[in-house]
């Protein structure tokens, strides 16, 4: 999977207005009036990004709401979050944030996502629910100079990992499996594209009327070239286990999916890992010793 781009513009013109909605403000005790400058942010060239990806849509808004259902804008001022601007899609413009700012020097951070995300700092961002999703982001320096001469672009990074996991034929009576991945995070830091620090997430997959289990989870990485951890198992419908692994050493990098299939089930324990990215081994064959359990 190549690394992927989301064009976003932002113009602006200069204008006299009071604080607008849905904004944090900085105030001026001395001075009631401020002088804001009105600046749009538009999600702009999604859809050329998803023909990379090999997605074919109509239009921008059908590319953007297909593949994310949250867009947040935050400015931040020395480390403090003066402006947050956010949208989903159900709105009408959905792509489109017009809003008014204090010309200053700020740090910003745009995040694209199919989950809610929380951003409480920088370095500090996270889904509101608790689980990841797939998730693109951008973070650089929105300069005075800049929203003065009205016109700034940038490009969003994807910012997960995408753990994906197949087996065998199941057995009939499997009827949920849950995959725990310790060595990732739900927090990430957008100033180093990395998550902030390491955690276990925990997902669990209803396998009703599934003839094989396929399933997989989005995590932020905290390294370039990381190493996890993953419990998988299998539960019956009175949640008792009918089979659990651990798969150490499994190899992960932010922007691909690590992909993962063998015989679960059967006493095989022979196990193909796939990392989808050019730069890295097409396959890696790991000989997980699944045959005692």
């Amino acid at each position: 999977m190549k690394k992927n781009f989301l064009g976003i513009a932002l113009c602006g013109a200069m204008m006299m207005l009071a604080a607008c909605e849905n904004q944090i403000a900085d105030k001026n005790e001395n001075d009631n009036k401020e002088v804001l400058q009105e600046i749009t942010f538009s999600v702009l060239d999604f859809e050329q990004t998803l023909k990379k990806m090999g997605v074919s849509m109509a239009d921008t808004r059908a590319a953007l709401s297909g593949n994310a259902t949250y867009l947040k804008v935050a400015l931040f001022l020395d480390g403090t979050k003066k402006y947050e601007f956010a949208q989903t899609s159900a709105d009408e413009d959905f792509g489109s944030i017009t809003a008014l700012v204090v010309p200053e020097n700020y740090d910003m951070v745009v995040i694209a996502s199919k989950a809610e995300m929380t951003i409480e700092a920088l370095t500090n961002i996270y889904p509101t629910g608790g689980k990841v999703n797939d998730t693109f982001y951008y973070y650089g320096a929105l300069t005075k100079a800049n929203l003065e001469a009205g016109a700034v672009t940038v490009e969003l990074d994807r910012a997960v990992a995408l753990f994906e996991f197949q087996t065998d034929a199941k057995p009939s009576e499997v009827a949920s499996f849950t995959l725990e991945l310790t060595g990732g995070s739900n927090v990430f830091n957008a100033v180093t594209g990395l998550a902030a620090g390491s955690t276990t997430l925990t997902s669990t997959f209803d396998q009703t009327g599934r003839a094989t289990v396929h399933c997989g989870m989005y995590v932020f990485l905290p390294s370039a070239n990381a190493t996890v951890t993953v419990k998988a198992t299998a539960y019956d419908a009175n949640e008792k286990v009918v089979k659990t692994y651990t798969f150490n050493d499994v190899q992960m990098k932010p922007q691909y999916n690590t992909y993962c299939n063998g015989n679960f089930f059967q006493i095989n324990g022979s196990w193909t890992i796939t990392i989808n990215n050019v730069s890295w081994p097409d396959q890696i064959n790991v000989p997980y010793d699944l045959s005692n359990l």
